[in-house]
């Protein structure tokens, strides 16, 4: 006579904690000097979209930058931060609170305006989107110092 030991057997309520629901999808991240929502149609326009700051020198006070966020494909409640941060992962800014999608087809659409941000170095800097503690997308650009002439190109008076 052989001695099995009986495997437990799987649990409705043990499975539905193992697997979580997926995190939403970013559809967008555009930084810009303004985002204007039509109320009438709710159109979305992104107005002077860019990716490099040219500062003349350090540290800076950028006046005003918008954050333009696209989320679809989630599934309730969950716990969202966004992030602005430089190179050595130091916050110049953060903003967290909760969104809700009532469907998975929903889009969800964040407009951020981060006032007065002090950078005090050239390098690059990424906007990162966290769901529930779980990076789900980020938007790399790049803050640059003062440019010389180039002096390589053209011609020159003697």
């Amino acid at each position: 006579m052989e001695n099995k030991k009986k495997k437990p057997k799987k649990t409705a309520k043990k499975t539905a904690k193992r697997a979580r629901k997926p995190n939403p999808t970013v559809l967008a991240i555009n930084i810009c000097d303004s985002v204007i929502r039509d109320e009438a149609t709710k159109k979305v326009s992104l107005i002077g979209l860019f990716s490099v700051i040219r500062a003349p020198g350090f540290p800076i006070v950028h006046p005003l930058m918008h954050v333009y966020v696209a989320l679809t494909n989630g599934h309730g409640d969950y716990a969202m931060t966004i992030r602005f941060c430089d190179e050595r992962e130091q916050d110049l800014a953060r903003m967290e609170g909760p969104i809700q999608f009532e469907n998975p087809l929903q889009v969800i659409e964040l407009n951020l305006a981060w006032q007065q941000l002090r950078i005090k170095h050239a390098g690059e800097y990424t906007v990162e989107v966290w769901c529930n503690k779980v990076r789900i997308g980020e938007r790399r650009f790049r803050v640059v110092g003062p440019q010389k002439p180039n002096l390589t190109s053209g011609t020159q008076g003697k």
